[in-house]
């Protein structure tokens, strides 16, 4: 089942200029919107019509933990599966050497 959580008003599909449709919520936490020209099609799993759609990801969230490396605040994440996991704030990703930047550690959530 998924959540419509608001519309964005004044947005148009950059594939046919039609209006963007409002923001939704998948089951596993994912949010979407669709260009209001498409609808997905369960039985078929296909796109009828438009195919546009943005995806965007939460925000970390940050907790009252410390970092138990380095002492900075932790950050709740999910990824786009749905999993979560605490990692510290000054954690990053470098993709011209693909490593990691800043402290590394990270705690998987159940």
């Amino acid at each position: 089942m998924k959540n419509v959580i608001h519309s964005i008003d004044n947005q148009a599909c950059p594939k046919c200029n039609a209006t963007l449709g409002p923001v939704e919520t998948t089951p596993i936490g994912r949010q979407i919107q669709r260009c209001s020209n498409g609808s997905w099609d369960r039985t078929t799993r296909q796109v009828n019509g438009c195919t546009y759609a943005r995806w965007s990801y939460p925000q970390p969230e940050k907790l009252d933990e410390e970092c138990p490396k380095c002492g900075e605040p932790l950050v709740l994440v999910s990824t786009r599966k749905g999993s979560k996991l605490k990692r510290c704030s000054t954690a990053g990703w470098d993709r011209a050497t693909k490593t990691v930047t800043g402290c590394d550690y990270v705690e998987w959530v159940k």
